[in-house]
């Protein structure tokens, strides 16, 4: 099974132009070699089109913008001192990602929260955002 892991240095949870929920994981600040941006329009600025064209869920971009997709994690589970997430097939395929990541990270309380906030914004509606404790988030 092909796994990969590193340690967040940089987490970002908000989109600086607040043109969309955003979260994004990477090795360094600058000079940035891995990381994983999560990303999903505000609920107001979905409309049909994006139903149609399966981009009414969340984006994925792995190491560049080459490799995005919508969609396409199994699993995705947050823990206090970071994440674990199994991708789908073909995300795995479409992406040439890792079946499996694991990302580390040293957040204070305030900044886990504010992280936890973002991904259920992020995830909302989805079965695939699970908590540390097994509590299941964003199902409708």
């Amino acid at each position: 099974m092909n796994t990969f892991s590193f340690r967040a240095a940089c987490i970002v949870t908000k989109d600086p132009e607040d043109f969309c929920h955003l979260v994004g994981f990477a090795d360094k600040k600058h000079g940035t070699e891995h990381y994983l941006m999560l990303q999903r329009s505000f609920e107001e600025d979905e409309d049909e089109q994006d139903e149609e064209l399966g981009m009414d869920t969340y984006h994925v971009e792995w190491c560049g913008q080459q490799r995005p997709r919508y969609g396409g994690i199994e699993r995705f589970v947050l823990k206090r001192t970071g994440a674990e997430l199994t991708f789908k097939r073909e995300a795995e395929e479409d992406m040439d990602e890792p079946k499996q990541m694991s990302i580390a990270f040293d957040l204070s309380a305030g900044e886990y929260e504010e992280l936890k906030v973002a991904l259920m914004n992020i995830f909302a509606g989805e079965s695939c955002f699970e908590m540390a404790d097994g509590q299941a988030i964003g199902a409708a």
